[in-house]
């Protein structure tokens, strides 16, 4: 699968690496081991994924969250946050993220 990776979601992988040094890599390794089976459907081609965070050794609990829509054998990153950060995501928060990623489509 493809991923098309926007500036809306680059911005979202900028700000976190301030504090997680390791986040270049892990979303590398996230891509190369993708499959949506692994994830957990919200519905309409997207999905949730919880992904480890190499920066702070607390395994997939602690990591990271990823939201993506696939469609036609591409995957849109909407969404990457840190666990630690933010402990539940809304449905409007994604909806708003999928908004401004297809704004830049």
């Amino acid at each position: 699968m493809k991923f098309i990776e926007t500036k809306h979601f680059l911005n979202q992988l900028q700000s976190l690496s301030e504090r997680f040094p390791k986040i270049g890599h892990d979303w590398q390794d996230f891509e190369k081991a993708f499959s949506v089976q692994l994830g957990i459907s919200l519905g309409e081609g997207v999905y949730k994924f919880r992904y480890k965070n190499s920066s702070i050794p607390t395994g997939k609990s602690g990591g990271f969250r990823i939201i993506v829509k696939v469609f036609e054998n591409k995957v849109l990153p909407l969404m990457i946050y840190s666990k630690t950060d933010i402990s539940n995501i809304y449905k409007v928060q994604i909806l708003s993220a999928l908004k401004k990623t297809l704004e830049e489509l």
